[in-house]
């Protein structure tokens, strides 16, 4: 079986990402490939879970911030994208890796030494392939 394909759109607030994904989907239903729409962080129950904790807690410390995402990421990862492209369903998120990059490693001033070293060790190989 072919490998699914994994799309991630990156983006601010208002910056088209529902507008290309709405593309990306009339696109990919002409083609009649299967696919599913997730976003980060969230899409898995357990990252929802995360997520909440993310929009809701007051004073997280960068870094608590910047572990907890990952740990989004890892749920999101072993229990709906790798699955989920293994059996050739293309995978399309609103957001991944990138935005750690952005909003943690720049906006939060981490720097981007500790974002690259989670990025390897909990992403690995499952890159975006666009």
């Amino acid at each position: 079986m072919k490998k699914g394909k994994f799309i991630t759109l990156e983006g601010s607030e208002g910056a088209g990402k529902t507008t290309a994904l709405n593309v990306i989907k009339n696109i990919l239903d002409v083609w009649q490939v299967n696919y599913i729409c997730t976003r980060e962080p969230g899409g898995e129950a357990t990252a929802e879970k995360i997520r909440d904790i993310l929009l809701h807690s007051e004073h997280l410390h960068a870094k608590t911030e910047l572990l907890l995402m990952f740990a989004a990421r890892n749920e999101h990862l072993e229990n709906v994208i790798k699955p989920n492209l293994a059996q050739g369903t293309w995978v399309i998120s609103d957001r991944f890796v990138d935005a750690s990059y952005a909003y943690q490693g720049g906006g939060r001033e981490l720097g981007f030494e500790p974002i690259k070293w989670l990025d390897d060790f909990i992403v690995g190989n499952t890159q975006a392939d666009l």
